[in-house]
């Protein structure tokens, strides 16, 4: 079982979440493609492994696609600015302008041990005001696959 703690500023998302396991399998949920594949996306979203390409250092790429129920595809790109594993990953979004983000976000994950959980925060934005309630959701939603996916 984990806890939930979302809190939503004016552009920003911050969640924090325990779970039951230590946070090397957390780190190594973000950043291995198989095990991405297994949770990535919102509930009714797949995230394909073949879409997936993780160029796991400083300076490297992060990529994926997820299909959305009825055949939509939403591509997402970031860049690796800062990486201590298996303690910190912080990502910039690529902007996603047809979404009406001309800038890019920074998504910035904190794993810290918790015993023998793991906490983990999870940072991301600025987001315009129209996007941080979905994107939130959406990052609610995946957090209830990945729970499952570290649970098996």
């Amino acid at each position: 079982m984990s806890e939930q703690t979302p809190t939503t500023s004016d552009q920003h998302i911050l969640i924090t979440r325990v779970f039951d396991v230590p946070r090397e399998r957390v780190f190594r949920a973000w950043t291995d493609p198989d095990a991405l594949a297994a949770w990535y996306g919102p509930a009714h979203v797949e995230t394909p492994r073949e879409s997936i390409r993780v160029d796991l250092r400083v300076g490297g790429r992060y990529e994926l696609t997820m299909l959305m129920p009825g055949g939509g595809e939403f591509a997402i790109g970031y860049e690796v600015v800062e990486l201590v594993e298996p303690e910190l990953l912080v990502l910039r979004s690529d902007p996603m302008p047809e979404m009406g983000m001309h800038e890019p976000t920074v998504l910035r994950l904190e794993f810290h041990d918790h015993g023998p959980k793991t906490r983990m925060t999870l940072s991301d934005g600025p987001y315009p005001a129209h996007g941080r309630g979905g994107a939130e959701a959406g990052w609610t939603a995946a957090f209830e696959k990945l729970e499952a996916q570290l649970a098996e």
